[in-house]
């Protein structure tokens, strides 16, 4: 082999090394064949390797230490400013609380490293769930949403994406990119590389992509979470019939702000994936039909708009009492009123208001057809 192949297969070696380490080194112009410039391609793929093994250290350092979710947590507060004195602190409080004690029945692991939450002062509709479990909810989420069902779904799925580390995988190859765009300029200082991972997180939050598998986790999550900690399951398909009713069913609307990203499916796609899974939780018997409350495959009711809720998201909530009930065994029990409220054994099924049927009505319906 002459010394000038060996050299052509040296190169080609170092240079697709350079490439797996990351895209920026395919963005470079192709090097003369020399010594000089290969020396220099051996050194920048040397400081590459070292800068990706700190970039790595520095993001388990964030997602995982006390110290480094610490920082993580105070730097996203002098970035979005905290929201002092709350009206809706307590309620988060209370949401944050019941989590937690419904994930730690699955996975006690949360107890090792808990949520640490603040709400911000941004007036946009959003929450999110950053490494090292740090979350923030935006003021502007209550402006739409009340009801604390629905506000645990929200809380249920980032706490969903904090537990499955979603957050820490998107994140670690954008601020390696970001690292590896500076090995020219010698960036490769330990320190150096922790304020870049630190300030890539806060700063671009919003633009760490998480894929749809890791959605659909999520989804699952909430609804398991929410499930477990005393909830109404129906809150989840609840949530997406709102968004429906008030913004529409495509992807480029409110929802998309909080519920991310662009390739993920229709609004009435999550809804009836959720309605699926609370039917299969009431073991088949309960289900919604264009707004109707079906209990095995009869139509029980068709629930009035009130309460700031539509007919259809009004609906869903009635499903997963009914569904509760199924499964822990009410329905066993006769459906009665007490007053304006339809009880299925101890269960609370639904609460008439003006323009629903009477509480008695609806609970000699269920009678007869549960």
């Amino acid at each position: 082999m002459t010394k000038q192949k060996r050299r052509r297969q040296v190169m080609a070696g170092v240079l697709a090394s350079a490439i797996a380490l990351g895209g920026s080194f395919a963005m470079q112009p192709a090097p003369t064949a020399n010594a000089g410039s290969l020396g220099s391609i051996v050194g920048t793929v040397i400081a590459g390797a070292r800068a990706h093994e700190q970039a790595s250290q520095a993001i388990r350092e964030l997602n995982d230490t006390e110290e480094g979710r610490q920082a993580l947590f105070q730097k996203y507060k002098e970035e979005y400013g905290v929201e002092y004195n709350s009206p809706y602190q307590g309620l988060c409080e209370s949401v944050m609380t019941r989590l937690t004690q419904g994930i730690a029945a699955s996975d006690p692991s949360v107890w090792d490293k808990p949520f640490l939450w603040f709400i911000n002062q941004d007036d946009s509709f959003n929450a999110f769930c950053s490494l090292g479990h740090v979350m923030s909810i935006n003021r502007g989420l209550f402006n739409y949403l009340q009801n604390e069902d629905e506000i645990a779904v929200v809380i249920g799925h980032e706490m969903g994406h904090g537990m499955k580390n979603h957050v820490a995988k998107a994140a670690h190859k954008r601020i390696n990119t970001a690292i590896l765009a500076n090995i020219a300029a010698d960036m490769t200082d330990a320190s150096a590389i922790r304020n870049i991972a630190l300030d890539m997180t806060v700063k671009h939050v919003n633009q760490v992509v998480i894929g749809k598998a890791d959605e659909w986790e999520a989804d699952g999550l909430a609804l398991q979470y929410i499930t477990a900690a005393g909830y109404n399951p129906g809150a989840a398909a609840a949530v997406w019939q709102r968004f429906i009713d008030h913004s529409g069913d495509n992807k480029e609307n409110l929802a998309s702000e909080i519920l991310n990203p662009s390739d993920h499916p229709s609004n009435s796609a999550r809804r009836d994936k959720y309605a699926k899974s609370v039917k299969d939780y009431s073991g088949g018997h309960v289900d919604v039909k264009d707004g109707i409350v079906l209990v095995n495959g009869k139509k029980l009711v068709t629930p009035a708009a009130g309460g700031g809720m539509s007919s259809a998201e009004r609906a869903y909530f009635v499903q997963g009492n009914l569904a509760a009930a199924y499964h822990n065994g009410h329905n066993r029990s006769e459906a009665t009123a007490d007053g304006n409220t339809v009880m299925l054994g101890a269960q609370p099924i639904m609460t008439s208001m003006d323009g629903d049927e009477a509480a008695s009505v609806i609970a000699d319906r269920l009678n007869q057809i549960k």
